[in-house]
């Protein structure tokens, strides 16, 4: 039995993440189901209004486990999680441990990744968070590239009044920035770990918060459109200088969520990188961290429309 198109009745829970509705449906036979909504993230990007108001682009049900579905391909093990595809989509098993012994839930997914099923054990001991569930990074991507988006490692927000995003891999020095520039009023950040970047209709790309935290527990439900990529690095003297698209694929590729696993979310993934490029200006900031970085973001903010 595939449960991709079964969804609960009862709406529990809306999100907005990325300009993307996400909705969450709950069986009546989960146990104490509002007990579950009392996270920062819940609360941040949870919407009050009522879900036939929005062109709801995600859909998640969660129930009790029924039956397994007709398993075709084992794609990856990674840590306490099997991913699979099957004849309607895909599979997802979740364990307790990396053993692989004790599942938690079972997740029937739809091609489109638009349509999400959790199946939970019912000696599951780790509870259920519906935020948590919605907003799976791994899950996640897909959909945002479906819809000209991209999740990017990276710290940003509205930053003397224009979109920037700092992006890099851990251990570069976001958080560290991210701190620098924030002591400033003029400089709001929506996250300093993961974005989402977006080109939604005709308002171009933007910028979005997301609820996946850093080291500074920023989580905004936010976005301003988007002016620059920055791409850091560590240096012993700060310099800023313009990055070629050929050279700015690189690091966007070192620092972008994009399913490896799938020739076809790979082709999907870099043809949004491309007309990302090809859109918006890509700069390195190799940074000292101290008073010179934030000079030199605020001088590149002056110059860019």
């Amino acid at each position: 039995m595939n449960d991709i198109d079964y969804l609960p009745d009862k709406l529990d829970f809306l999100y907005s993440i990325g300009g993307l509705s996400l909705s969450v449906s709950t069986d009546s036979n989960l146990p104490d189901r509002r007990l579950f909504f009392k996270y920062q993230e819940d609360v941040e990007f949870a919407r009050e209004e009522h879900a036939e108001h929005f062109d709801v682009a995600i859909r998640i049900g969660v129930s009790k486990c029924k039956e397994n579905v007709d398993l075709i391909n084992r794609l990856f093990i990674q840590e306490r999680m099997v991913f699979y595809s099957t004849t309607n989509g895909y599979f997802q098993e979740f364990y307790q441990t990396n053993k692989l012994i004790k599942k938690i839930f079972e997740l029937s997914v739809s091609k489109d990744f638009s349509r999400y099923s959790y199946s939970i054990c019912a000696d599951a001991e780790e509870e259920i968070v519906p935020c948590r569930l919605a907003s799976s990074l791994f899950l996640l991507q897909h959909n945002f590239i479906n819809h000209n988006g991209l999740i990017i490692h990276a710290a940003g927000g509205s930053i003397q009044g224009k979109g920037l995003v700092f992006a890099a891999p851990s251990g570069i020095g976001k958080s560290t920035l991210s701190g620098l520039l924030s002591v400033s009023s003029c400089n709001r950040f929506f996250s300093e770990d993961r974005l989402i970047i977006r080109s939604a209709n005709d308002e171009g790309w933007r910028i979005w918060g997301t609820p996946w935290q850093g080291t500074g527990r920023i989580a905004r439900n936010e976005s301003v459109p988007l002016s620059a990529l920055i791409f850091l690095s560590q240096s012993l003297e700060t310099r800023i200088s313009a990055m070629p698209p050929a050279v700015a694929l690189h690091h966007l590729l070192e620092t972008v969520s994009i399913p490896w696993y799938s020739q076809e979310w790979i082709g999907k993934g870099l043809t949004v990188c491309e007309s990302l490029l090809r859109d918006i200006p890509a700069f390195e900031l190799a940074f000292r961290p101290d008073q010179t970085a934030v000079q030199a973001v605020a001088e590149l903010a002056a110059t860019l429309g």
